[in-house]
């Protein structure tokens, strides 16, 4: 049908007529129904609906259909109510309502616009129609500010204003003069641009680059949580921006019947959206400010309310702990390969490479060896198995191969998990060993049953050839490196892994009088040869020193590793340095690896972590934070930035009990419960509680913002008393409707 309709075979009106365009509504309705309570689906439901809308609101101006303008606008509202364009949404509906009103008011007004004059032509192609006020910007304004203009020496008196208007009809007839004298014309070709053969390629194009995205992200799958489909973060249940329309609409009720002047919208009404995990509560009342900006006006409004402003400092003064979360609130991502080359810098942690012999132990990382073989699309899940079992049979003579586990419950590792998929959900695949593999490798393993299904597929293949497997019940480190240790007592042996995470717990758990123990890459073929690390653990351990050995679970978990966060500006060289060299640290980590209770394991953090930004002993993070707020504010040339400032010690402490607890577990010590130690269960997973106090004083936090209903040009104005322009906080202006902002208008203008 579409062909005959491009060919002009059949008319738009048959087309639209057709059974087809029914049958194909009917499925789109089936399906939209079908995902009703998924809430991912509900989002780009709506998404696709507000798309809809512009385009019939484009459609509309484009043609100069007035009805077709009215509706659009009508529709738009309830969005723009519950994304808080308040002044959008009262000149609107006051817009609305004169336009309605024409039909009584003035008809000849109204036959004049639905004639198609409110929009202006440049020509009378059918799709050339032009909003009014872009009109303006590009013709009257234009002409306003370059040579000739009003604004280029000739004064904007109101005469001076008159003369120049009037004057324009007659500068136009001297153009048409000018260019009929000199032969010269202006044409357009008839074909519109965006039907051009470059705009329609650059459009196909676009539309592939959207299709394979979405073909590995598709919002379309069966969950109830609401998540972001690139980085796959799930919002909490407060979030309810896939609900917009009806809080919009239940806005647009509440407004019936007042004087639109008095009316003040209330921003608890409005759509929460992810990003209001960065943000602040005042008076119960949600507010997303950028966590630099919200520390500078903190620090503003701070100034003569508080004669000692180091008291503020024991506050994060801005959403979350910017020094230990990334913008959007996930934890700061560790380079743990560093500690690793710090480690090798200190000395010969070399091995020779050992020469194959039958008695060699080969012990391997199950989830590294996944990623190593490429599985190609039309091969089944029996015969890619046999491809990890031909690989491993022709390198290593005896094997032990221990894999991951990857339960249904939360995991201290979930926020990782989430990070390295990219956002990727794969879809659940039922499959047997003669099943053909007709996906992607990376979607396929995103999703943790088809995981843990193929690895439980390939370890039983294994063993059928003679290969020896372990299964771990969570993350398979522990396993991996105790497998190894194990091995070593009777047996020259090699792990062969890529995580930074084995290596220290190799040289933490290693008994000096074993056999050899090596630790290398199984991944040589894409690794420079002439690079590549092959660890001595023996010799690495003798070379660092039982103490520091001993140590290193902890500086590897509270200098940042899958489960912490990295704190800016503390390196993994550094930590490893300090803790190499200072006593007092030495003390206050074997106060924290020997500690049970809670209270003890944050006394400890506190100090260790005060000590890794250079703070005197025993001095608090919150006094440690003000002195180096005032040391940089003497030097730097720039603004401090917040992140740049050490945690608080509220923050700390929850930083130094995730630490604790993975250590604990590297350890093989303590079967804890990490709810207790740091982490708190959303949405079905384990995420890290940030701080439990508020981003600051509560005098401070009701003085950022003002409720204003008129033009914030009053000392009423809370913003304007205390020497802050107002901001996008603020209840009614956000910062771009008022005299006390630099920015006059709308910020989507």
């Amino acid at each position: 049908m579409l062909d005959e309709l491009l060919k002009g075979d059949i008319s738009v009106e048959k087309a639209c007529d057709d059974v087809l365009i029914d049958q194909i509504k009917s499925r789109i309705d089936n399906f939209r129904e079908s995902h009703k309570s998924y809430r991912t689906s509900q989002l780009w439901f709506q998404y696709m609906d507000m798309i809809d809308i512009l385009r019939r609101f484009i459609k509309a101006e484009r043609t100069g259909n007035w009805e077709l303008h009215l509706q659009t606008v009508k529709d738009m509202l309830p969005y723009l109510a519950a994304s808080g364009h308040n002044l959008y949404v009262k000149s609107s509906r006051v817009y609305l309502q004169q336009m309605e009103n024409l039909k009584t008011t003035h008809p000849e007004v109204l036959a004049f616009l639905q004639s198609g004059h409110h929009v202006i032509r440049r020509s009378d192609k059918f799709w050339a129609g032009l909003s009014s006020d872009l009109v303006i910007e590009q013709v009257l304004m234009r002409s306003l500010k370059t040579t000739g203009g009003m604004t280029r020496g000739r004064g904007m008196s109101e005469g001076q204003r008159a003369q120049w208007i009037l004057s324009m009809p007659d500068c136009a007839e001297m153009n048409n003069a000018l260019q009929e004298f000199t032969g010269v014309n202006y044409g357009t070709s008839d074909q519109h641009k965006e039907g051009g053969e470059s705009r329609r390629s650059r459009d196909c194009q676009d539309l592939k680059t959207f299709l394979s995205f979405l073909i590995s992200r598709s919002p379309f799958v069966e969950e109830t949580s609401l998540r972001n489909i690139e980085t796959g973060v799930s919002a909490d249940k407060f979030v309810n921006v896939d609900n917009s329309k009806e809080l919009g609409i239940k806005i647009l009720k509440s407004m019936d019947g007042k004087k639109i002047d008095e009316f003040s919208f209330k921003r608890k009404e409005q759509a929460t959206i992810l990003s209001a995990k960065s943000a602040i509560k005042v008076d119960d009342d949600v507010i997303i400010v950028d966590s630099q900006l919200l520390f500078q006006r903190f620090l503003a409004a701070s100034n003569g309310i508080y004669e000692d402003q180091s008291e503020i400092f024991t506050y994060e003064l801005c959403s979350h702990p910017s020094s230990m979360f990334d913008p959007n609130g996930l934890m700061r991502t560790a380079q743990k390969s560093s500690l690793a080359d710090a480690i090798w810098g200190k000395g010969d942690c070399c091995a020779f490479e050992m020469s194959e012999n039958d008695e060699t132990q080969y012990v391997i990382d199950g989830g590294s060896l996944l990623h190593r073989i490429h599985w190609q699309s039309g091969l089944s899940f029996g015969e890619i198995c046999q491809r990890y079992i031909d690989s491993v049979e022709r390198k290593y003579s005896k094997a032990i191969v221990v894999f991951d586990g990857y339960a249904s419950g939360p995991d201290t590792k979930d926020a990782t998990h989430q990070r390295r998929t990219k956002g990727i959900i794969g879809t659940k695949v039922s499959f047997t060993d003669r099943t053909p593999f007709k996906s992607k490798k990376e979607i396929f393993l995103a999703n943790i049953e088809n995981k843990q299904n193929f690895i439980n597929l390939l370890s039983a293949k294994m063993v059928e050839k003679g290969i020896k497997t372990k299964h771990a019940d969570a993350d398979a480190d522990v396993l991996i490196a105790l497998t190894a240790i194990e091995s070593a007592k009777t047996k020259a042996t090699v792990l062969l892994g890529e995580d930074t995470d084995l290596l220290v717990l190799l040289l933490h758990h290693a008994d000096v009088t074993s056999n050899s123990l090596i630790f290398k890459s199984g991944n040589v073929s894409k690794v420079n040869t002439h690079i590549i690390k092959i660890w001595d653990i023996l010799k690495t351990k003798l070379l660092l020193g039982e103490e520091l050995c001993t140590f290193l679970p902890l500086i590897h978990a509270i200098s940042g590793c899958d489960t912490t966060s990295r704190m800016f500006g503390v390196s993994k060289a550094a930590t490893l340095k300090k803790f190499g060299e200072h006593d007092f640290l030495k003390t206050q980590a074997q106060l924290l690896c020997n500690a049970n209770a809670n209270d003890d394991v944050i006394s400890a953090g506190e100090n260790i972590i005060s000590s890794l930004y250079n703070g005197a002993p025993y001095e608090g993070l919150n006094v440690l934070r003000y002195r180096k707020f005032a040391a940089r504010v003497l030097t730097n040339k720039t603004c401090v930035q917040i992140h740049t400032l050490p945690p608080t010690s509220n923050a700390a402490s929850f930083h130094s009990q995730r630490a604790y607890l993975q250590m604990k577990m590297w350890m093989n010590k303590d079967n804890l419960n990490p709810c207790e130690w740091g982490w708190k269960v959303a949405n079905g997973n384990l995420v890290p509680v940030k701080c439990t106090m508020d981003a600051a004083p509560s005098k401070l936090l009701n003085i950022i913002r003002c409720n204003c209903k008129t033009n914030c040009d009053t000392k009423r104005c809370t913003c304007r008393k205390n020497g802050l322009e107002c901001s996008v906080a603020c209840g009614e202006c956000k910062g771009t409707g008022c005299t006390n902002s630099s920015k006059t208008v709308d910020m989507d203008d």
